[in-house]
């Protein structure tokens, strides 16, 4: 670290000895001559874009330090049509006057997207997906989307994982959604991909973001529109395993924009699970063999509403609410076999349900105080959620007679509740240089309500077991702290350099004997980040951060569901945070229309988080959460985006790495390879026509006491424009050749060996359509974005 003064002295001085003058100049509009207010505009030099700045509400711009030479203005603004200021000679300090620019005011007869982006894009500190360019996602939800992304690996569960790692912090336009908190699974099934405009995956986050998600952040942005008027779409979307029905309407006045979405889908599923179990106990060797059939359905809702609200050109004031619910039940029918030396110990068959009920909603209000200085800014975000969810089940056993002998029944109500407040102030000390800094508080409370009720002998008159219920009550608290310098110079080396302090203290009670506790710590969350553009368009950053995850609700709730009597779990609410290093070096180079990425990272995990497994006497296995491990991995990311030809794109990455996880206490290590491959490749067919390819696969993965098996997927999509570009249809199939997607998983313990074979039916066809209408007209004003780049994710429940 002693290089880090000498670097910052450097890259002051090289700028402050060099000869160089101030441009400025005022823009306005032609015909009204009012201040073109955020206009972009271009230093250009021989064709070359060497610099780029916003114009202030005034249309005031400026910049600071420019070198002796010929130039060009590129002036660019939406509702205008771009003008270019030639032969610009800077001797001295130079004021160019006003420049006038002309109104383009041609109406927008039809909702349509200019290609001019690619499916991804490297930017500095993150990779970008570009999902509204991809056609293979439509009519799905957001799992389909995050399996596109290199890095990224999502199960068939829904569950996902950064580079190997579930511990992510998972954002919606830049803020949190209460549905993520709880579980990232099953929010990304209740987001259909068709609203998502991109996806940012930022593995090295500077101080500026919370220090949640040990493995990184997952930004996910939906679709918006800046222009004015009126306009929306229909989306119905039909699949065998998935129906969804989507539709949005945006109005845009001149301060004031209302934008509305919603959505309701109803799913199935189907599966079949083959359990093998080994164990011994007292020195009697047993062996348990249990088939189940699963077949599982659910509805979800959701709904959007947003309203901007711009008070002047100075003040912006936002408001959103967001709500959900939905209900899912799996019904499982089980068969149950254990023998012993030789003889049937027990057999029977067992009749289940699962069913979990939610509803949450989350309301924020956001205000943004701009400053005439560009991009200096000060924002005021606050946030409250709440969510209620109950997890029920009921089972019967019955008998080789198939008499029912045993019931058995249980519920888990629990109330969720978040408020935070963040003040974010962002201040440019020059062209190249900023100073951000904020503070936030986090306030959290979750009660779970919990109860399991027994029937004998076939009765229905079910009584409570008060040992096995209890009321939960969790409560914490997070202030935080960050700083962060970065300078970005064009041609020398850029740096971001920031530090962040965050304090959380813990309350947690129980209704029963259970004595309650409290915890307090505090985290110091360094990071720093160089990176450099180099000629031929390439471009190197080197990373190190600092990253905290503390275990959520999920992972807490003292709460056993053992409506699988033989196979039960539940959380640990004693359980302490995890805090992970992470460095990572990223090359970056575009020849012609390639792009090639590749990424060096390691990261190590103390006090990691791994599920548990043991089995007791009587071969019942009890999966529970402990902070047992220290986990590591190390490996590269390697992408290529490339068009083979101007109407055929393709994209492919690797993701390869070798994880290592350790327990002292469990006196256990396992360690192994892991790779994912990914394939996208899209053809223009002409006339309205487009095909696509997508398909991955995933190694088997371990855990601390054995591993989860390999699969793949793949699926194919034709998509026809008609209706004048207005609408689309779209067909497809999903795993053509295999009716199913099967995988082993094999665990291991000090008195057990298990393996579990599970097939997920996964073929099916798939059709989308999808409709926009409305009428826009070109605004000669930008909205600033607001980002809101606070708070936890959930956990995908593994």
């Amino acid at each position: 670290m002693k290089f880090l003064p000498a670097l910052i002295l450097a890259l002051f001085t090289s700028v402050a000895f060099a000869q160089q003058s101030r441009l400025t100049g005022i823009l306005a509009d032609s015909s009204s001559k009012v201040p073109a207010e955020f206009a972009t505009v271009a230093l250009m030099k021989n064709n070359k874009i060497l610099e780029g700045t916003t114009a202030d509400s005034l249309g005031r711009f400026h910049f600071d330090k420019v070198e002796p030479g010929h130039y060009a203005l590129q002036i660019s603004l939406l509702g205008y049509t771009t003008k270019i200021v030639e032969k610009v000679h800077v001797t001295k300090d130079l004021d160019l006057g006003t420049i006038l620019v002309v109104s383009n005011t041609k109406k927008l007869d039809e909702v349509t997207v200019t290609e001019q982006k690619g499916l991804f894009e490297e930017r500095s500190d993150r990779m970008v997906y570009n999902a509204e360019k991809d056609i293979g996602i439509k009519g799905g939800d957001a799992t389909d989307v995050l399996k596109r992304i290199p890095s990224i690996a999502v199960d068939i569960e829904g569950n996902v994982q950064l580079r190997g790692s579930g511990n992510i912090k998972v954002l919606i336009n830049n803020k949190p959604s209460s549905i993520v908190a709880r579980s990232v699974s099953d929010a990304l099934k209740q987001i259909p991909a068709d609203i998502i405009k991109q996806v940012e995956v930022i593995t090295s986050p500077s101080a500026k973001y919370d220090a949640e998600g040990t493995a990184g952040i997952i930004n996910i942005i939906t679709k918006k529109n800046s222009l004015q008027g009126t306009n929306g779409s229909i989306s119905p979307n039909f699949s065998r395993w998935n129906n969804w029905y989507n539709g949005s309407i945006n109005h845009r006045m001149k301060s004031i924009s209302i934008a509305a979405n919603g959505g309701f889908s109803d799913w199935k599923n189907k599966r079949t699970i083959d359990l093998i179990r080994n164990f011994e106990s007292e020195g009697v060797s047993s062996n348990q063999n249990q088939g189940q059939l699963v077949a599982g359905s659910g509805k979800n809702f959701y709904g959007n509403l947003n309203v901007d609200w711009d008070i002047d050109t100075l003040n912006r004031l936002g408001a959103g609410l967001n709500y959900y619910n939905g209900i899912n039940t799996n019904g499982f029918d089980i068969n149950f076999r254990e023998i012993s030396q030789g003889n049937l110990i027990q057999f029977f068959q067992r009749d289940m349900s699962r069913t979990y009920d939610w509803a949450g909603a989350t309301v924020n209000l956001d205000y943004t105080r701009l400053f005439k200085k560009p991009k200096k800014e000060l924002n005021l975000l606050m946030m409250y959620s709440f969510e209620e969810e109950d997890s029920d089940y009921w089972s019967d056993l019955a008998n080789e007679s198939n008499l029912t002998y045993f019931r058995e029944k249980s519920y888990n109500i629990s109330n969720n509740k978040e408020g935070t407040i963040q003040l974010d102030f962002t201040n440019p000390i020059d062209s190249i240089s900023t100073i951000e800094m904020g503070s936030k508080a986090i306030f959290r409370g979750i009660l779970s309500d919990y109860r399991i009720a027994r029937a004998e002998d076939g009765s229905t008159d079910f009584v409570n077991i008060p040992s096995l219920a209890d009321v939960f009550d969790y409560a914490q608290q997070v202030a935080s702290a960050y700083f962060v310098y970065s300078r970005t110079p064009k041609k020398k080396w850029g740096i971001n350099l920031g530090a962040r302090y965050e304090q959380t203290f813990i309350q947690a009670n129980f209704l029963n004997q259970t004595s309650s506790f409290s915890n307090s710590y505090g985290n110091f969350i360094p990071n720093i980040s160089l990176s450099k553009s180099l000629p031929k368009d390439q471009q190197v950053r080197f990373s190190y951060t600092q990253r905290i995850q503390r275990p959520q609700f999920f992972f807490l709730n003292p709460y056993i569901n053992q409506s699988d009597s033989k196979n039960q779990y539940g959380g640990n609410p004693y359980l302490k945070p995890e805090l992970t290093h992470s460095l990572e070096a990223n090359y970056t180079v575009n020849i012609k229309e390639t792009n090639l990425n590749a990424s060096f990272f390691l990261r190590q995990t103390n006090n990691a988080i791994e599920s548990v497994s043991t089995v007791d006497s009587e071969g019942v296995l009890l999966q529970l959460f402990q902070n047992v491990a220290q986990n590591s991995a190390y490996g590269v990311n390697l992408s290529a985006n490339t068009k083979i030809t101007k109407k055929w794109s393709v994209n492919s990455s690797l993701n390869l790495f070798y994880n290592i996880l350790e327990s002292k206490e469990l006196q256990a290590r396992n360690a192994d390879w892991m790779y994912r491959i990914n394939l996208n490749s899209t053809i223009d067919l002409g006339k309205g026509f487009k095909a696509q390819f997508f398909g991955f696969y995933n190694s088997a993965k371990v855990n601390l006491q054995g591993r989860f098996g390999a699969f793949g997927f793949y699926n194919m999509v034709v998509q026809k424009e008609i209706l004048k570009k207005k609408a689309t249809i779209g067909v497809g199939y999903d795993n053509p050749f295999n009716d199913t997607i099967k995988w082993r998983n094999d665990f291991n313990g000090a008195n057990f060996r298990q393996t579990q074979d599970v097939a997920m039916y996964r073929r099916g066809w798939r059709v989308n359509l999808k409709y926009e209408f409305g009428k826009m007209n070109g605004s000669p004003r930008q909205k600033k974005k607001i980002s809101n780049d606070d708070k936890k994710s959930g956990e995908g429940n593994g």
